[in-house]
């Protein structure tokens, strides 16, 4: 008879998301993760099947609780470019805090370590970064029915532009250490709305 699993699931996979997003994938050993989730090997491969089993559920966890919160300024009722304004505040506080070591964005640096090489992997990361340009759309939409939304700007591109930008602060916030030089690429996408 099969022994009970006597740990929480959910908080072993938020221990092995933690610790994906800091080393990665490649850097990040089974005995890496017996040592930070506190599971035995056996347990880990028994629940979670492979490193790169564990790895992808540990993606659809980060989507699942990211999901929603992570757009939602852009949601709120207001002037469409203060709200960006502040989307993109609260991106930097985040991408340039300590507390974190500036590991980025785990999706941004799971797309650079193994968009091209692992389809599975890359199909995961091209579903979230769809999630993502579709609440740029849907808030632009907004901003195009207020009028607010250059019209030289189509919906779909500006809300590409927006993502990349995105992405690209948490890449820079990596190796930047001036506040300014993040907050220089967000006065160019803010451009876009009047």
């Amino acid at each position: 008879m099969a022994r009970p699993r006597e740990f929480d699931q959910e908080a072993v996979l938020d221990k092995a998301m933690e610790l994906f997003w800091q080393k990665g994938y490649e850097r990040t050993s089974i005995q890496d993760l017996v040592a930070h989730t506190g599971v035995h090997r056996g347990s880990l491969y028994d629940t979670f099947g492979d490193k790169n089993q564990l790895f992808l559920t540990c993606l659809d966890r980060f989507r699942e609780v990211t999901k929603d919160r992570a757009f939602r300024i852009l949601e709120e009722d207001g002037n469409s470019k203060e709200l960006l304004s502040r989307y993109f505040d609260k991106l930097i506080d985040l991408a340039m805090s300590e507390e974190t070591a500036r590991r980025g964005c785990f999706i941004t640096n799971t797309a650079m370590e193994l968009g091209a090489v692992d389809p599975v992997t890359s199909f995961r990361v091209g579903t979230y970064i769809s999630d993502m340009e579709m609440s740029f759309y849907k808030f632009l939409i907004r901003a195009q029915q207020q009028g607010v939304l250059k019209t030289e700007h189509n919906a779909q591109e500006a809300a590409r532009f927006l993502l990349s930008t995105r992405n690209g602060l948490y890449v820079l916030a990596k190796v930047v250490t001036d506040r300014k030089v993040l907050e220089d690429a967000v006065k160019v996408a803010l451009s876009i709305l009047a």
